[in-house]
């Protein structure tokens, strides 16, 4: 009996189930020939501020630079409303900032078929097809909006493909060459007298004076940079630098200061995400006066920064390097620094701020070389029309030495020193620009020996490439 009584129930409710089986299949049917599912459809009420609110959010998530997290949410917009204009424009961003080029491709495709006409779409896609190294397809596109500007459609401006095809490639390559003309105060940074109180001492220290001069600089840098893949956050990275100055005073060659040269040498790794940079090198270093006597240095420096919003860094900066003095070995030994910074973007021009402070010290051979400084500072630049730019700055430094500046002090050597200045610069294309640089600076000491006051302007010109 149990067993019929579950035969006579089953019937039942497979009838049931059957036919509201049916029922969701032809509703599911209609559905899918009609357009999307009634839930994502945003002419419901309800519905509908949902969908604003989660492309409000995602929008918001763009802006503060979280792309994955704006990428992730887009999608699922996609899904509940794909023939929202918005939610593909904004896909589009979202999946070129974390470098899902193949999305980018699809969104941007998607509005070119409903915008045939829309320039800045035909030059998103190009970016993309680059990104993809597929120049071909990069072609095409602009091809197309050339068919369409024809017909008095779109802006006809010319679009760099060359220059924005090394922009994408996995080899980077950049770098300035600049050079000028210089006035400088004191080249020697020495007080205003060869005569001097040392201690309880008054003693004749002969070209110590300061010495001004007239001169001309030349200054080049090259960074290089390969990405392992394509899609991926790790850079193989490197850098080479000079500075090469010669000054027209002939009695700087009294203390072997008529000319300087500078290089410096750097390989490293670097890993970048939308919201960090971490880069490590290790670096060489020499600075020569003369040929006569230089300093050598060799060691390790890192690099971090954090995007804490689009508007906002930390950048903390570290390193140690051992230094070798060709004509003072009591100074070799180890050096090191660390420096915590925040930097600000402001108003539509992308106005920055930088402010921050470093510690630095060092462990020489002879204990009273060694010393621990601090160092705050500041540094603004301008964005001005006409492709100008105002950079100011200060910074205010002081530096304890372990013991005093010459045999004949007693006293602690203590330096603090205060530079103003800034620089203009007139940027006349993407490659050439005109700049000038101005910089004062007092060195106040427990030593009269380095006691100066120092004012720096140059002016030249610059090429980038």
């Amino acid at each position: 009996m149990h067993r019929q009584r579950r035969i006579c129930v089953l019937p039942g409710i497979y009838y049931r189930l059957s036919h509201a089986a049916l029922f969701f299949f032809v509703a599911a049917a209609l559905s899918f020939l009609h357009g999307p599912p009634a839930f994502a459809d945003d002419t419901v009420p309800a519905r509908r501020t949902a969908l604003e609110s989660a492309k409000a959010e995602a929008a918001a998530l763009l802006e503060r630079g979280k792309g994955t997290e704006a990428y992730e949410l887009y999608m699922h917009l996609l899904r509940e409303s794909p023939g929202d204009d918005a939610v593909h424009l904004g896909l589009a961003r979202a999946a070129a900032r974390i470098g899902r080029w193949n999305q980018v491709v699809l969104a941007l495709e998607m509005l070119l078929e409903k915008y045939p006409r829309e320039a800045a779409l035909y030059d998103q896609l190009a970016h993309a097809y680059l990104a993809l190294n597929d120049r071909a397809g990069a072609e095409r596109v602009l091809e197309a909006k050339q068919a369409v500007a024809r017909s008095g459609g779109t802006d006809t401006t010319a679009f760099p493909l060359d220059a924005l095809e090394q922009r994408y490639s996995l080899f980077q390559v950049h770098g300035k060459i600049r050079m000028g003309a210089l006035y400088d105060s004191n080249a020697n940074q020495g007080p205003d007298s060869t005569d001097l109180t040392l201690g309880n001492w008054r003693v004749e220290v002969p070209d110590a004076k300061a010495r001004e001069t007239f001169g001309g600089y030349l200054n080049a840098n090259l960074d290089l940079g390969r990405k392992f893949e394509r899609d991926g956050n790790w850079w193989a990275v490197g850098d080479a630098q000079t500075y090469i100055r010669g000054n027209t005073n002939n009695d700087l060659g009294n203390v072997h200061a008529r000319e300087s040269q500078w290089g410096r040498a750097a390989v490293g790794l670097r890993r970048l995400s939308d919201e960090t940079l971490l880069d490590v090198r290790a670096k060489a270093e020499i600075f020569d006066y003369e040929w006569y006597q230089n300093v050598a240095s060799f060691g390790p420096e890192t690099t971090l920064l954090l995007a804490v919003t689009p508007a906002a860094q930390s950048i903390t900066r570290g390193g140690t390097d051992r230094r070798v003095y060709s004509r003072d070995p009591r100074r070799n030994g180890l050096y090191y620094y660390l420096g915590q910074y925040a930097r600000f973007l402001f108003s539509d021009s992308n106005h920055e701020i930088t402010v921050g402070a470093q510690y630095r010290g060092s462990s020489p051979q002879k204990r009273d070389y060694a010393y621990d400084g601090w160092e705050i500072s500041a540094r603004m630049i301008l964005k001005l029309p006409h492709g100008f730019e105002l950079a100011p700055f200060a910074s205010w430094a002081e530096d304890r030495y372990q013991g005093p500046a010459t045999a004949l002090e007693t006293k602690k050597r203590v330096d603090e020193h205060l530079r103003l200045g800034g620089g203009l610069t007139w940027r006349i294309n993407e490659s050439w620009s005109l700049e000038c640089n101005y910089q004062n600076g007092k060195n106040t000491s427990t030593s009269g020996l380095y006691d100066y006051t120092q004012q720096v302007v140059s002016t030249g010109v610059a090429w980038s490439f």
